[in-house]
């Protein structure tokens, strides 16, 4: 059995585990980028417009075509039927409910990408040094530096991996005060506009 091939496979799937991470941070830094100054943009047109008679209307013609969780959330609250105050505090939390799973989209690659990465650095640290050793019984060289080359190589795989983990955590923890920041603004329009109701 050739642990060498094992270590270039575990070395390969880190590589493709970057590739991953790196996909899901571009991606939500495009999302969280537009959420947040969509969410500003609201939050300025709804305190410019409190006192409007017909905030509804405009509120309707200006965030309807609006992709960000914010607007929709604004929306689906604008378009409700009319309701008691309780029923429309249920209503509000129902509709933030609904928009979590948009807001933490596909951050759960991430959390799985910082658990796993250091795990299959270890392992291929492991592989590799069972190669070299295994090297080095078999060909019987007593020379340092072969080995010293092979458990070398072998150790890169756990940097590699402990360096995979450190990117991923850094952006997933700035991704979840994004999440935090999105859901303060979802709730702060929502309960700016059904005081003006």
């Amino acid at each position: 059995m050739s642990f060498n091939l094992l270590h270039d496979v575990i070395m390969y799937a880190m590589i493709g585990m970057i590739l991953l991470a790196t996909f899901v941070i571009v991606e939500r830094l495009i999302f969280f980028g537009y959420a947040m100054r969509e969410g500003k943009r609201i939050a300025a047109f709804v305190n410019s417009h409190l006192h409007d008679a017909n905030l509804h209307e405009e509120l309707r013609a200006e965030f309807t075509g609006s992709h960000s969780p914010q607007a929709q959330a604004l929306c689906e609250i604008v378009d409700a039927p009319a309701m008691s105050h309780a029923a429309s505090e249920f209503f509000v939390q129902s509709v933030y409910v609904a928009k979590q799973p948009q807001l933490s989209k596909r951050l759960w690659l991430l959390d799985t990408v910082v658990t796993l990465s250091p795990l299959m650095g270890l392992l291929g640290t492991i592989m590799g040094i069972i190669d070299a050793f295994h090297s080095l019984s078999t060909n019987g060289t007593s020379d340092p530096a072969a080995v010293s080359h092979g458990i070398g190589t072998a150790l890169f795989a756990t940097g590699l991996g402990i360096a995979i983990a450190l990117y991923s955590l850094a952006f997933f923890n700035y991704f979840g005060e994004k999440v935090e920041q999105v859901n303060n603004q979802m709730k702060l329009i929502s309960l700016k506009y059904l005081a003006t109701k």
